[in-house]
């Protein structure tokens, strides 16, 4: 097993953009994005540099790492890793590192603060905005799997079933297809709960003639999907729900046609913001067009109207434009896309 050798030079590059001779990572994912599944969370810290990866860890782990990642440094410490970071960096005459505040222990934080390291917040979370193309083929798989499971549990949409009973079918279908958890708290609401873009499933009983929301992800090998599909059960759909989301629908595929690469995140809000608005419905669109995703269900990449940060190649969001009307029903559309030099292309 090896470093992905995209991921080590892209953040390289960054470093060098920086002028820094190396990076200090600690968070849990952010170690999973280089290394993979291997340590439990707060059990690892990992500093790449210009030349060297040298990882700082409980001693039961030094040989399985020794076989795997033969290129790395490995060094044994079950008590303050930190502590040894910073000794063998002065060891290496290394002065010019860098650590995430917002990812960092206080008390480590200030140790590498007396050591000399400076403070520089999301330079993993940017590079990670920038999906390889081994990381998109994992985003559809877990798309793949969410999507045939929620297509397999429509047989069990029936009057009397329970919002929390129906989440579970689909829990377990993913499961059963080869997902590997969940990207989030998934969501299946009925009636006037689907008004709630958060709503927490419960036991509402599904009955005849009324809307249903469905919000959900399956991950596999790390990386998350995300998608959002609602209808109305039953014969009998009133003409405002049907008009709500046909406006939703043309919201989402107009962003879809429209999204240019290096546009701002603000900028393809406005896309189905506009659309909405301009329908009558923009105070019932509450909350942003899409968010970031990868091995996180919310990631950097914001399409939000706050975000003047331009969108680039390879960058994945979600798109998901939604009306919301209190004590009665809404609706939402979702699905995950990545930036291309000639717009944004559904990952599926």
């Amino acid at each position: 097993m090896r470093i992905n050798t995209t991921k080590l030079k892209n953040l390289r590059n960054l470093l060098k953009k920086n002028k820094l001779e190396g990076l200090i990572i600690t968070d849990f994912t952010d170690t999973k994005y280089f290394l993979g599944d291997f340590f439990h969370e707060d059990e690892s810290v990992l500093l790449i540099t210009l030349k060297q990866i040298i990882v700082f860890s409980r001693s039961l782990y030094e040989n399985s790492f020794k076989s795997k990642y033969k290129e790395a440094l490995f060094i044994s410490e079950d008590k303050n890793r930190p502590a040894a970071l910073v000794k063998e960096a002065k060891k290496l005459n290394l002065k010019k590192l860098a650590f995430d505040e917002n990812k960092e222990l206080y008390s480590a934080g200030k140790l590498y603060l007396k050591a000399g390291f400076k403070e520089s917040s999301s330079l993993i979370s940017l590079l990670r905005t920038t999906k390889t193309e081994e990381e998109l083929k994992l985003m559809r798989k877990a798309t793949q799997i969410s999507m045939q499971a929620y297509k397999n549990i429509q047989k069990y949409v029936k009057v009397g079933i329970t919002e929390i009973e129906l989440k579970r079918k689909l829990e377990d279908e993913m499961n059963r297809l080869g997902g590997q958890g969940y990207s989030f708290e998934l969501m299946v609401s009925f009636g006037a709960n689907t008004a709630n873009p958060h709503h927490l499933c419960d036991n509402t009983k599904l009955t005849n003639n009324t809307a249903v929301l469905f919000d959900w992800g399956a991950k596999y090998q790390e990386y998350c999907a995300d998608m959002t599909r609602c209808f109305w059960f039953g014969p009998k759909a009133p003409k405002e729900y049907k008009t709500i989301l046909s406006i939703v629908k043309y919201a989402h595929d107009e962003v879809v046609k429209k999204a240019k690469i290096k546009m701002s995140g603000a900028q393809i809000d406005n896309i189905s913001r506009s659309i909405i608005e301009k329908a009558g419905y923009g105070k019932y669109f509450t909350h942003r067009t899409g968010h970031g995703i990868g091995m996180q269900d919310h990631e950097l990449s914001d399409i939000s109207q706050i975000n003047e940060d331009k969108i680039l190649e390879n960058y994945c969001f979600s798109v998901e434009p939604g009306i919301y009307l209190e004590g009665k029903y809404g609706v939402r559309w979702e699905d995950c896309f990545y930036m291309t030099k000639r717009g944004i292309k559904q990952i599926k």
